[in-house]
């Protein structure tokens, strides 16, 4: 279930962010919607995780991808300066982990750099992740760490940074 797809079609949203390109979701909204309709057997997608009710989520798998690559992604889909550098800010700092890990705790989560990974690869780490008991060692949160990947770089090209973000 693509979740920005179900806020565009249910209304959950509260209006566009003309300088994003994105809608605004209405979190409490979406929230008591999903309440209702969640079974516990689907897949969401989103990076909205305060809009999930926790008590319906029993596995949550951060995708996480080098921010370089991450880039050159948003850039190639056309998207707007501003939310490439959003979003490349928010992957280097791990945003959405923290927010995973606040909102549904650090023992359902597992994290998954997907930068080498194709998409047939990356079902399969989600799936054998599925068939046990506890999050994977090599899964769990923490295991993606772009900070210290770039840290000599970040210090010593000025211009890394400019094009990082």
């Amino acid at each position: 279930m693509d979740l920005a797809k179900l806020v565009i079609e249910r209304g959950l949203h509260t209006g566009f962010d003309e300088e994003r390109g994105a809608y605004v979701v209405d979190i409490r909204r979406c929230r008591e919607y999903l309440d209702q309709v969640l079974t516990c057997r689907e897949v969401l997608d989103t990076h909205v995780v305060e809009a999930i009710p926790s008590s319906k989520v029993s596995r949550v798998f951060v995708l996480r991808l080098d921010p370089l690559q991450l880039r050159e992604r948003l850039s190639s889909r056309g998207y707007p300066e501003r939310k490439i550098r959003e979003n490349v800010e928010a992957e280097v700092l791990g945003v959405v982990l923290a927010d995973a890990i606040s909102h549904f705790g650090e023992e359902k989560i597992c994290e998954v750099d997907t930068t080498n990974l194709s998409v047939d690869e990356v079902v399969q780490v989600i799936l054998d992740a599925l068939t046990r008991e506890e999050v994977p060692r090599n899964l769990r949160p923490g295991s993606v760490d772009w900070l210290t990947k770039y840290h000599n770089l970040l210090l010593s090209d000025k211009n890394f940074l400019k094009y990082l973000l």
